[in-house]
């Protein structure tokens, strides 16, 4: 594996080969905004480097207009944003709430040839006997089915017959994949059941990826996708995380000699063929070539940063110092690998509103139903640390990438004019009411007033939606849209008199503000 920087380097030019501009450099993150039709081009030139310089690196997709790279190394990791332009709002909304639909189906593929560590890199990073854990290996699903135990024996007739030998199960399988796909489509719904209603989740040692490939178990003939693969592939579910593991021919055979070079590239190839034909969310590839430690801390960080956990190894360690700030029943840190994003966590013991809870809730209530959260900071759910489980949440910047102040803060100070104040909260009203989001922790302190470019600013929620205590109300909320819409009305009412009240203060040269 070579230098990241020497990887990196290899990577723009490539890029700049292609026609990509780069958009930014800084702090370590390339940014790129680029059309989507080019998008598959640039995630190609990615794989392609990086697969060949021995090197992991994850796409991270929740937001369909910003795709998230991150490329591992021993000393430090680097980041690749790519921001598809022009991408139309309802297209956005639709795919948030396919993320949510799929985040729930705890169930990851672990793909790759024959000899790569799948099962290595598994029993050594998880604990198989973890009560809410499951490891299935496809081939198994596939050949304990009924429909797979009644026509084999035919199958296997028939082909002893054709080849003039019996033929070994995964030559079979390769012939009759139709077989196999339908059988593993049977046994689908328990895996989803397993995942949903029992609440474990769900590793699977390889997938449906190998059957849209043809003689994969045999040596004398070339490995390739299948003429009709891509009419296959709608057949087959979608997943939240992809798992690629991969090493370089040489590596593999020595453990197993079951392909050939030429045949172990074109599985490579094929299977992030098939990722951006139907992408995952998340596809991590890991190159266990590696050290199988370095492998694991990817596979850990991946599976962090997704709100799987499975290992004490999995614990975000959050430091005091991250605390940017504390509320009445939950602290607020920079996450400590990605500065970024907030982690929200509850320290109040005993009878609290669980807030956390509260909010995950009608978040994902807000993206089933399609609403814009353009004034809201987006959360991607739970994740575990050292102080307790905590709510991970975007973190307010402005454009520089500074840390935006509270609309109270620019109040106090004066840093807007009366009259641009009153454009900002006339938007944010009328945001409120049209996607009849409640917003009933209405203090200044809870909205950020970030500068979204040189002289332009933006009122964000970061706090105080949905409702402040589970119960009645907060199922009417969701259920009633005359309840909401009085509910919007009344808590408006009640912002603006406090909106007042601080204006007046300022205007007056009072201070100190208790909070800002």
């Amino acid at each position: 594996m070579s230098d990241i920087n020497s990887l990196i380097q290899k990577i723009l030019s490539s890029l700049g080969k292609k026609g990509f501009s780069l958009c930014k450099y800084e702090d370590k993150v390339i940014s790129y905004k680029i059309k989507e039709e080019k998008l598959k081009l640039f995630l190609k030139i990615i794989f392609r480097l990086c697969s060949k310089n021995s090197f992991c690196f994850s796409i991270f997709r929740e937001e369909y207009d910003k795709i998230e790279v991150v490329l591992y190394s021993k000393s430090e990791d680097r980041k690749i944003d790519i921001f598809l332009e022009n991408i139309e709002e309802k297209t956005i909304l639709e795919y948030r709430k396919k993320v949510l639909k799929y985040k729930k189906y705890k169930i990851f593929p672990i793909i790759g040839p024959d000899g790569v560590g799948k099962t290595t890199l598994f029993t050594n990073t998880f604990d198989k006997n973890e009560k809410n854990l499951m490891y299935k290996r496809f081939k198994k699903i596939v050949r304990r089915s009924v429909i797979y135990n009644i026509v084999y024996p035919i199958n296997k007739f028939l082909l002893k017959k054709k080849l003039g030998k019996k033929p070994e199960k995964d030559q079979h399988d390769d012939i009759h994949y139709l077989l196999v796909i339908l059988a593993g489509l049977f046994y689908y719904p328990y895996l989803l059941f397993s995942s949903i209603i029992r609440d474990k989740t769900v590793f699977v040692d390889r997938f449906f990826n190998d059957y849209l490939l043809e003689n994969i178990s045999f040596l004398n003939k070339k490995t390739r996708l299948r003429k009709r693969w891509k009419n296959l592939l709608k057949y087959i579910p979608t997943v939240y995380w992809t798992i690629h593991l991969d090493a370089k021919p040489k590596i593999i055979l020595q453990r197993k000699e079951e392909l050939k070079k030429r045949d172990i590239k074109k599985y490579r190839k094929s299977n992030f063929k098939i990722y951006l034909e139907k992408p995952s969310i998340v596809y991590s590839y890991i190159n266990t070539g590696l050290d199988l430690e370095y492998c694991q801390e990817i596979l850990l960080k991946n599976a962090q940063k997704i709100g799987v956990t499975l290992s004490d190894k999995f614990i975000c360690k959050i430091n005091d110092d991250l605390l940017i700030a504390k509320g009445g029943e939950r602290a607020c840190y920079i996450h400590p690998e990605d500065n970024t994003k907030v982690i929200k966590i509850l320290y109040t013991q005993g009878i609290h509103n669980n807030q956390n809870r509260l909010e995950y809730i009608y978040m994902n209530y807000l993206k089933k139903k399609e609403k814009n959260l353009s004034h809201l900071t987006n959360c991607y759910g739970f994740i575990k640390t050292d102080k307790g489980e905590g709510l991970v949440f975007d973190r307010v910047l402005n454009y520089d990438k500074t840390p935006a102040k509270s609309f109270r803060y620019m109040v106090a100070n004066k840093i807007l004019s009366l009259e641009e104040q009153k454009i900002l909260i006339n938007e944010l009203k009328e945001y409120l009411e049209k996607n009849q989001i409640l917003f009933v922790d209405t203090s200044l302190t809870n909205i950020f007033c970030p500068e979204i470019k040189k002289g332009k600013y933006k009122l964000i929620i970061v706090d105080g939606i949905g409702a402040k205590r589970m119960g009645i109300k907060f199922w009417f909320y969701q259920k009633s849209k005359i309840y909401t819409k009085y509910k919007i009305k009344r808590q408006w009412a009640k912002f603006m008199q406090m909106y007042k009240k601080d204006v007046k203060r300022a205007a007056l040269g009072q201070r100190p503000f208790t909070r800002l």
